[in-house]
């Protein structure tokens, strides 16, 4: 249906041959004008639209040459490991990569608004962007022409709309799983979400730059109800704004968080009209849609390859159960086949089958198991509300119940390997054991197989509120202190609300197997002290890794951010210390 409203015949690229000039109404400089750079309404794509697009390749090339030198550094300093008795002062690699992992780590909170910013780096990039693009479409006058022969599309209309189209593959590849600005930069596709609300928000601001002109003009020219009867463009742009209007307002998080299955659902449909809509709307005004061909490569490969992905993994189905666990916890146990591989710290979307209405939604969570753990795939979660209330529900009052699942991923994960630093600290909140057991687990494997091993110190701490949301991990704990021993391991469970003792709750075995396994202690972890005295012992290479809610990553953060403006200035003990955090377990 759409194509009716198309300008007739429909082509790949409208011309670039000026028409619709009245010269003679025009002085010289006005001709002029018209045609010079930057004021040009038939090169403005090249202008502003590929400007646009160099601007944002140029930021993700600038990161993966980074992610490059840093990653070279890590092997050369494994390769070049020297005695650790010698003290070892940072060079000025070592002091640059320090810095940019400041600001990588360095976090922000506005207690008022309970809000937890993005990293630093983070908050730069989206300034930068926004400066940018502020200045490429507000830096040339004029906004309108001073002549109404000189067009009827405002110039600061017109670049504003080439920019807007510009942003919008970027925009769009943000939010993907499998996500190729990811694959480049080293970054999993949950860390750059950000990015992809930033872009959207100001894609929006410069869609509201380019409508509004357009009716200041068509008032002030007394043309506005005749163009709105008989141009497609101006109905058809009203048509994308509202729906671009919802996307962008009920995005933010106090409306998203707490209606986040009905909202991502709603989120799909509305992209869909806005960009039906906006599709029509440029009508292959010269390289136009040229941009949505990018969108429909770009995020359709990403699609078929999970769709692909999925199907190989899962076939129509795989068996699992799932079983409600002390703490409010649940566990569910996948069988998994053997082509389907994880590392540890990854994470899955599982969709499950015969959960009725949840068949339609897939739901990440991160895998609590090792490929070697007889090639089961196990989710342990907390309950709160939507798919996990509803596993709860079927699983309370069952030894398990049965059900079928399809597995999409895995995603995410360490991009290094943890056996490559001399000190670990594996930090969790809550369900976040989820994350850093796995890891935790997998180090204890390659103690027990003699791999070459650089680690010589684990530590790991982890924050419940009773001791029965740690008993099911009680098996993995023991099996871990056996294979690296206890001059090697150290482990602390800290109940932030429960009484050590006296608590009718904690008299299950699993309970009694984790006083065993660790040192359980009352009252929260001092994260931000543990992570400064772990970078005053080590005169190697220390790695963190946290999981859990917003405030303990918070803690962890800012004081390892702490740590990396001394090794910057050159004063640390350590060379190196690398941090990997993830919001959910």
């Amino acid at each position: 249906m759409g194509l009716i409203w198309l300008k007739h015949p429909v082509l790949w690229h409208s011309s670039r041959v000026p028409s619709g000039y009245d010269y003679t109404m025009m002085t010289d400089e006005q001709k002029t004008m018209i045609v010079t750079k930057w004021h040009n309404w038939y090169s403005a794509d090249w202008e502003y639209g590929q400007t646009t697009l160099a601007f944002f390749c140029a930021g993700i090339a600038t990161v993966f040459l980074f992610k490059v030198v840093a990653h070279l550094r890590g092997r050369k300093f494994t390769v070049l490991q020297g005695d650790l008795s010698v003290t070892h002062q940072p060079g000025t690699l070592d002091r640059v990569i320090a810095a940019c992992r400041y600001a990588t780590a360095r976090q922000f909170h506005v207690r008022t608004l309970h809000w937890y910013s993005p990293p630093l780096a983070a908050v730069v990039a989206v300034c930068g962007m926004f400066t940018f693009l502020m200045a490429l479409m507000l830096a040339v006058r004029p906004y309108y022409w001073p002549n109404d022969a000189m067009g009827h599309s405002p110039p600061i209309a017109t670049r504003a709309g080439w920019i807007s189209i510009a942003i919008m593959p970027f925009m769009i590849v943000f939010a993907t799983k499998v996500n190729f600005i990811g694959i480049l930069t080293g970054t999993s596709h949950e860390k750059l979400q950000v990015f992809h609300r930033w872009t959207a928000f100001f894609m929006y601001i410069t869609s509201l730059v380019h409508t509004f002109p357009f009716i200041i003009n068509s008032i002030r020219m007394r043309e506005m109800e005749a163009m709105w009867s008989t141009s497609p463009w101006y109905w058809t742009g009203v048509a994308a704004l509202v729906p671009q209007t919802y996307l962008v307002a009920l995005s933010w998080g106090i409306f998203r968080n707490p209606y986040y299955e009905i909202f991502k659902k709603l989120h799909f449909i509305a992209a869909g009209i806005f960009m039906a809509a906006l599709f029509i709307h440029v009508n292959f005004r010269l390289t136009s849609w040229d941009y949505f061909w990018a969108v429909v490569g770009l995020y359709g490969t990403s699609w078929l390859m999970r769709v692909l992905r999925t199907h190989y993994n899962s076939g129509v189905g795989l068996p699992a159960t799932i079983e409600y666990l002390p703490g409010n916890m649940i566990k569910v146990r996948v069988e998994a086949p053997k082509r389907l591989r994880w590392s540890p710290g990854q994470h899955v979307f599982v969709r499950f089958v015969d959960l009725g209405i949840h068949f339609f939604s897939s739901h990440p969570f991160t895998v609590a198991s090792i490929p070697a753990d007889g090639h089961s795939l196990d989710l342990v979660l907390r309950v709160k509300k939507g798919i996990t209330q509803k596993l709860a529900n079927v699983a309370t009052g069952k030894a398990a119940r049965s059900t079928r699942v399809l597995i999409d991923g895995p995603y995410g994960g360490l991009p290094f390997d943890l056996k490559n630093f001399h000190t670990v600290y594996l930090f969790a909140g809550g369900s976040g054991a989820s994350f850093t057991v796995p890891l935790l687990l997998d180090l204890a494997r390659k103690f027990e197989s003699k791999d070459h091993f650089t680690c010589t110190r684990v530590e790991f701490v982890l924050a419940v509120k009773d001791k029965d949301s740690a008993a099911w991990l009680s098996q993995d704990l023991i099996l871990a202190r056996k294979c690296i021993g206890d001059e090697r391991l150290n482990v602390r469970i800290h109940i932030t609300e429960a009484e050590l003792t006296g608590d009718a709750a904690s008299s299950s075995d699993d309970v009694k197997t984790i006083e065993d396994a660790s040192a359980t202690v009352l009252g929260r972890p001092n994260l931000p002290q543990i992570v400064r005295q772990a970078s005053k012992a080590s005169q190697g290479k220390v790695a963190i890794v946290a999981c859990g809610p917003e405030s303990l990553l918070y803690d962890v953060r800012n004081a390892v951010s702490e740590c990396q403006l001394i090794i910057a200035d050159g004063y640390g003990t350590c060379k190196d210390i690398y941090l990997h955090t993830e919001n959910f377990g």
